[in-house]
């Protein structure tokens, strides 16, 4: 009988079975892989051939995208040369009209650019000793600021390749000698009415007190004739002036010059005043062959070390030659001019401390060491500050004897015709060291300081002076003002030597004491008002256009209209009471932007302002290409600040377009997103209110290789119309605005 099973228990697989299983096994394994090869096999074969159609797609649209963009780069080419030309064509008229009008002007004044008239006017004003009267002198500086005026605009207007280096250097002697001219004549003007102050004695306080004026200068004179010790302070009421001086000068011989000019004669001069120039390197000279270098290696030494020599030589020499040149101020005129009266013309040049502003010569080769050398602090950097409200001048005079009256005879001394200026504070050096960097940027001077520097200065006997004035009514100060004075010897505004700084900004007057007589000057920072908070260039109609800018400070607009501009306040903004006697002027954009700088609002930046002003800094090729579109297609084309261009990096220029044919604000939803590169420019898909950035360009669009052609695919056939009857002379108007104030990269 069988055993029987075990009830719960599987009985064990054999091996035949196992065999079995892991055949099977392995089939359904082989199976599953080889369905997935081909399944992966079929998906890279679609993923090619889709790739593959892409690829032909993309191509042919890569392909129709460069035609076009070649036909479309042709076309605006065609079209900003056609500007150009009328443009040029027209200046060339104007330069050519004026010139003409220049030489058939008969009257009297000398032509500025011709050595011999020039200088045979300074020549004659200069040895006329009849006419030294201050009414004389001051009715003569207007004729003097007209020449100095037109000598600027040349040199401002006149294209580069019109004007040689010895024109431009010409030019420039010749605005110094006229500068140092006007105030020689000034100084001897002075002399003489210092001469007969005891005559025109005030009654009442028995000191000289005058004042004259004209357009450009105010001139306040104090002899001090009475000597009295309780004097302190005086008062010129109605130019608003007033001095102190301390006990030791109240009873000393002495005149207190004021001198107010409207005009900087002086910053010019700062090394630091025009933007620096790399030095461009030499060009190499080609090697010489091979076989030339073997055959004569000694001669070819030699030559060269001559070569070196002579290169060496003539740079010396030119050096020399030019700094002859520039302490003659255009001496090379002069050379073919020598008469008797030559050494007499240089004796009398050089007297008078304000005359002697000319720029210290600086050869080319050491100009670039002197670049690297860091300037001292208290040393004011003009490509940071800018000088506003004219300039001070407050000299400390000698008083010559006055005429006296004995019985029936008037006795006068004879004394020279030169003002003599008293240094202060006396040539004592520890003075100058004890209020030396009292003051820096933006900073009042502590009053513990100033006590201690007054005590300090009382124990040398020879305390600060004082001065107070009120700013001029039509600059406008956007911070508390500082002082600088200037240095005869550095050729430089200087901020040390000022304690106890007051200003009083409902009255806008400023006080000071100081240890500096001469020239002084309140400065502000060029680029307080950057960046700017917005912008937007809105058009009105027909060669008519609006650019608003809403600075750190100020709010203002230009409108535009045809080749001339204005400046206006928007009406909603904080009225600057500084800036209404501006206000409708309708000037050419370069004297708009004079205008506005002169009245302390600088909207426009320079090439080097990048380093005062935290700015997000764009390609400046395609920066540059956008104002010229931009000026193209104002007539009809709104354009606004977005605040993606600091998001979109350095090669992406990011704007807000809207096509706007009425004069009107632009509702917030019509705006469009407008990215622009050097290469293309496209409409983006997201709005300036999105939460992150995105570059997707907007659907039923295409790139187009310039903004010109994505407005006009965004514009309709009457906008085309208006854009493309706009004039060149209102394109070149909107683009000289837009390029000085770089909006896209200043926001």
């Amino acid at each position: 009988m069988p055993p029987k099973a075990k009830s719960g228990k599987k009985g064990k697989l054999s091996k035949a079975e196992k065999e079995k299983q892991k055949k099977e096994e392995a089939e359904r394994k082989a199976k599953e892989e080889e369905e997935a090869r081909l399944k992966a096999e079929e998906e890279e074969k679609e993923r090619q051939e889709r790739e593959k159609q892409e690829r032909e797609e993309r191509d042919k649209i890569d392909a129709e995208e460069k035609k076009q963009h070649a036909a479309e780069v042709g076309q605006l080419n065609s079209i900003l040369e056609g500007n150009l030309t009328a443009l040029q064509n027209q200046h060339a008229e104007r330069r050519a009209k004026a010139k003409w009008e220049r030489y058939m002007l008969c009257d009297g004044s000398p032509d500025p650019t011709n050595p011999g008239e020039i200088n045979t006017y300074m020549n004659l004003w200069r040895e006329d000793d009849t006419k030294n009267t201050i009414d004389y002198v001051l009715k003569e500086s207007k004729s003097t600021f007209r020449l100095i005026e037109e000598l600027w605009y040349l040199l401002e207007d006149t294209p580069e390749e019109e004007l040689s280096d010895k024109e431009i250097s010409h030019y420039k002697d010749t605005i110094v000698e006229l500068e140092n001219l006007l105030s020689l004549k000034l100084d001897t003007a002075t002399m003489e009415l210092l001469k007969d102050a005891s005559t025109e004695a005030d009654p009442e306080t028995s000191n000289l007190q005058i004042v004259k004026e004209s357009d450009q200068i105010i001139m306040m004179l104090w002899g001090n004739l009475n000597k009295n010790p309780r004097f302190k302070t005086f008062e010129f009421e109605e130019q608003k002036f007033a001095f102190e001086l301390p006990k030791q000068l109240a009873t000393a011989d002495i005149a207190i010059r004021i001198i107010h000019t409207k005009y900087d004669h002086l910053s010019h001069l700062c090394r630091t005043y025009f933007p620096k120039k790399k030095k461009k390197p030499l060009p190499k000279p080609p090697p010489s062959p091979e076989p030339e270098k073997e055959e004569n290696p000694d001669e070819e030494k030699k030559e060269g070390d001559e070569e070196d020599g002579e290169n060496e030589e003539d740079g010396i020499a030119g050096d020399e030659q030019k700094q002859d040149s520039e302490d003659a101020a255009g001496d090379e005129e002069k050379q073919g001019e020598k008469d008797e009266d030559g050494e007499k013309k240089d004796d009398e040049a050089k007297t008078g401390e304000d005359a002697k502003i000319e720029p210290e010569p600086v050869a080319p080769e050491e100009e670039e060491e002197e670049e690297e050398i860091e300037e001292d602090e208290d040393v004011v950097d003009m490509r940071q500050y800018q000088a506003l409200g004219g300039v001070i001048h407050y000299d400390l005079l000698q008083l010559p004897p006055q005429p006296k009256t004995v019985k029936t005879w008037l006795m006068t001394q004879v004394v020279s015709n030169e003002l003599k200026r008293i240094p202060y504070p006396g040539g004592d050096a520890k003075l100058g060291q004890t209020l030396s960097g009292t003051l820096t940027m933006g900073q009042t001077l502590d009053p513990k300081a100033v006590a201690t520097a007054a005590a300090v200065a009382e124990t040398l006997g020879a305390p600060p002076v004082g001065l107070s004035f009120t700013l001029p009514a039509n600059v406008l100060f956007c911070e508390e003002p500082q002082m600088a004075y200037w240095s005869h010897e550095g050729k430089h505004w200087r901020l040390d030597g000022f304690a106890d700084i007051k200003y009083d900004e409902d009255k806008r007057t400023l006080s000071f004491k100081t240890i500096n007589f001469g020239p002084l000057v309140c400065i502000q920072d060029k680029h307080i008002n950057m960046p700017f908070q917005s912008w937007e260039l809105r058009p009105r109609k027909m060669n008519n256009a609006l650019l608003t800018i809403i600075a750190a400070i100020v709010e203002i607009e230009i409108e535009i209209k045809d080749d001339l501009c204005c400046f206006r306040q928007p009406a909603d903004a904080e009225v600057k009471t500084e800036l209404e006697e501006y206000k409708e002027k309708w000037v050419t954009p370069r004297e708009l932007i004079k205008m506005l700088r002169t009245a302390g609002v600088d909207l426009f930046p320079d090439n080097d302002s990048k380093k005062y002003v935290s700015i997000s800094e764009k390609n400046e090729i395609a920066e540059m290409d956008a104002y010229q579109q931009m000026a193209l297609t104002a007539s009809h084309f709104a354009y606004s600040w977005s605040k993606w261009n600091a998001e979109a990096g350095d090669e992406k220029l990011v704007i807000q377009g809207c096509e706007m044919l009425e004069d009107e604000h632009v509702v917030e939803d019509e705006w469009s997103l407008i990215m622009m590169t050097a290469q293309r420019a496209m409409k983006l898909r997201m709005t300036e209110f999105d939460e992150s950035f995105s570059e997707d360009f907007a659907e039923g669009t295409q790139f187009h290789a310039d903004l010109y052609h994505m407005v006009c695919d965004l514009s309709t056939e009457q906008g085309i119309d208006r854009m493309k009857s706009s004039s060149y002379q209102f394109v070149d108007a909107v683009h000289q605005l837009l390029s000085a104030t770089r909006v896209i990269t200043y926001s």
